[in-house]
């Protein structure tokens, strides 16, 4: 990847909405070359979509560690990948662990997850460890940056 690739990423990312030629006017290059490089982009699977990113701050926020007896454990994924409340699942190096993130409207919901993913999966679970979000110092992908103090920062701010 070129830099002026590495250069269209950087503004898609600080606004996905902006024009093709507002985007050539800040690179010195036309219209038809950016729109040719973000369909590229697009096509190799690198620009994955475009989407709202909405700030809710009455939602709370649940990471879960699930650490399984053996590498078996594609149907929790699968579980937790139907789950509506589940929004980001990764698999972690080490031993057989899951990280998955939660987010509802009520830590109720988030109990109730964890209740069923231990009840289900009674005998493929080494353990489980749920961590509530306290404090939201930086999520980009949720919208919002924060300072230190938890203020929302400005563009101007970071």
């Amino acid at each position: 990847m070129d830099d002026m690739n590495k250069d269209i990423l950087g503004i898609l990312k600080e606004n996905g909405r902006m024009s093709f030629t507002e985007i050539g006017d800040r690179l010195g290059i036309s219209r038809v070359a950016v729109m040719k490089r973000v369909k590229k982009l697009e096509e190799e699977g690198v620009i994955r979509g475009y989407r709202a990113i909405i700030h809710r701050d009455d939602r709370v926020k649940m990471l879960l560690e699930i650490y399984t007896v053996d590498d078996k454990y594609e149907d929790i994924l699968e579980y937790l990948n139907r789950t509506g409340c589940v929004t980001e699942i990764y698999i972690m190096t080490g031993e057989n662990h899951i990280h998955a993130t939660a987010v509802a409207n009520d830590v109720s919901e988030l109990k109730y997850l964890t209740k069923m993913v231990r009840k289900k999966y009674a005998d493929k679970i080494r353990r489980i460890e749920t961590h509530g979000v306290k404090e939201i110092v930086k999520d980009i992908l949720g919208g919002v940056e924060y300072d230190r103090t938890g203020r929302e920062c400005n563009k101007g701010d970071e």
